[in-house]
């Protein structure tokens, strides 16, 4: 098993037991956030670059659905 597939298979894992675990979506977005970040940071170095800059657009993605979540809490505890 190559790197990228272990990296993949652990990223399908991570994601369906937070489908399986959690109710909102805020923390599965959240969760999923925290999953990637850490499989790219731990797996960075043995990854293909290729496969680094396929990941970037989802930690993009879910970094900005992270900021509107956050600016929704905020607004919510300032009402």
């Amino acid at each position: 098993m190559d790197v990228d597939d272990a990296v993949v298979l652990a990223l399908a894992i991570w994601v369906f037991i937070c489908s399986l675990l959690v109710k909102t979506v805020d923390v599965y977005v959240t969760l999923l956030l925290i999953g990637l970040l850490v499989v790219a940071e731990v797996a960075g170095n043995f990854i293909k670059p290729e496969t680094k800059q396929g990941l970037k657009p989802a930690i993009y993605f879910l970094l900005f659905v992270f900021f509107v979540i956050v600016v929704k809490k905020v607004a919510e505890v300032l009402r």
